[in-house]
């Protein structure tokens, strides 16, 4: 479902979601407000994007954002993805927030109020709260990193997840093509 943010004191303007032509948003999704998806997402079911409060919501090019995840943010913040990001079931992003291309945020993970560099691996169940992980940094799972020293100290994706987030995204932007497929062909019986 897509609709517009309700008119606030704090932002008198209301926006519609923008979805490019090559994503899928999944029926079930609630995106609203200043959303833009662009080329190739996959947005699966129970997905709730709100730029109700936080505003814009941008999600770049080839961006995975799986079932039941949660993007949220503070009044007056954004969310930012770059391109080619994997959002894993079930995970929360709350804003402000900033992910560089080809990252990937794991089952049940929460990321919030943080700047995540390119290439970055955050596990399930990890938080990551308050902190900037330089490019390439790995979040084991279940780990707490809310402290800029914790994420100073991690270290680099492991060669065996290297390319992991690259097979996901291949998957999803099949998905998005193959879905808009068939949701076409059922439009037209």
């Amino acid at each position: 479902m897509l609709k517009p943010n309700p008119r606030t004191s704090w932002n008198s303007k209301e926006c519609m979601p923008t979805v490019a032509a090559t994503a899928y948003v999944d029926e079930s999704a609630v995106i609203i407000g200043d959303v833009r998806i662009g080329e190739e997402v996959y947005v699966g079911p129970v997905v709730s994007l709100r730029a109700d409060e936080a505003n814009p919501i941008i999600i770049g090019d080839r961006c995975n954002i799986q079932d039941g995840v949660i993007f949220h943010g503070l009044m007056g913040s954004s969310i930012n993805l770059g391109k080619q990001i994997s959002i894993a079931h079930g995970a929360v992003i709350h804003g402000p927030m900033k992910i560089g291309d080809e990252s990937f945020v794991g089952f049940n993970s929460v990321v919030h109020a943080s700047t995540l560099g390119k290439k970055c691996f955050v596990g399930h169940a990890a938080a990551v709260i308050g902190v900037t992980l330089a490019d390439g940094k790995f979040v084991p799972h279940g780990s707490l990193v809310d402290t800029q020293e914790k994420a100073d100290a991690l270290g680099p994706v492991p060669d065996t997840l290297k390319h992991f987030n690259e097979e996901v995204v291949e998957v999803n932007c099949e998905f998005a093509r193959s879905y808009r497929v068939m949701k076409k062909s059922c439009a037209g019986n």
